[in-house]
């Protein structure tokens, strides 16, 4: 089977009472993440400027470091809303962050420790650990996309998204095994994440809940 159903299990343990729906339906599901956060430049200044305005750069995005045989996609998603924007982005850092530690078999991989709190953080800590004690890790491509925000406030934020998972797969590490797979419907999680703004403006992902085998994210 695929690693993210061993992980799932353990997940639906932890995550019995969430934030924001009532059910597991695998939250800690296996997936890739890859999200690029891209500068924005101040304008130029107009012909009658005669001192050249200094020019600034959006701080670069964290640097993901995940094994050769692991790809992570996370869509922009961008609304032109800055607010919106900036829980998008460090959400999909936060997915980013996850397969990071996996792949490092770290719970306390930093990452995760800054872009994850609560109880989405407690779950990955101990999918992680639960993973690497059977030998079990990701390998494979995997899709997030169709990420929405649909509530935010001054500290708080719900975001729902899609993930593809068809072409992921558990690894085991003892043996290089790679547990292959047929994709259908189950391949297709729709998610929904609480995330809260921690004191130094990053939105972390504090809990999430997951439907597998959902239609409204099928895609050919």
């Amino acid at each position: 089977m695929r690693r993210r159903t061993s992980l799932t299990t353990a997940t639906c343990a932890l995550a019995a009472a969430t934030l924001l729906l009532t059910a597991c339906g695998g939250g800690g599901d296996d997936k890739k993440i890859g999200a690029e956060d891209s500068g924005t430049s101040a304008p130029a200044p107009s012909a009658s400027t005669t001192t050249a305005a200094p020019t600034t750069s959006a701080p670069a995005g964290p640097t993901f470091d995940f094994p050769p045989d692991v790809k992570v996609v996370v869509d922009a998603d961008t609304t032109g809303d800055a607010v919106k924007d900036a829980v998008l982005r460090d959400q999909g850092y936060g997915l980013n962050s996850v397969y990071v530690a996996l792949g490092k078999d770290d719970p306390d991989e930093p990452l995760l420790q800054k872009y994850l709190t609560g109880t989405a953080l407690e779950i990955w800590s101990e999918s992680i650990s639960a993973g690497k004690k059977q030998h079990l890790t990701a390998t494979g491509d995997l899709h997030f996309y169709n990420r929405k925000v649909t509530s935010v406030d001054a500290k708080t934020a719900g975001v729902t998204f899609c993930e593809d998972q068809r072409y992921s797969y558990n690894k085991h590490t003892d043996t290089g095994r790679i547990d292959k797979t047929t994709p259908s419907l189950n391949s297709f999680v729709s998610h929904t994440a609480f995330m809260r703004k921690a004191a130094d403006g990053t939105w972390q992902m504090a809990d999430y809940k997951s439907q597998r085998g959902a239609a409204s994210c099928r895609v050919s």
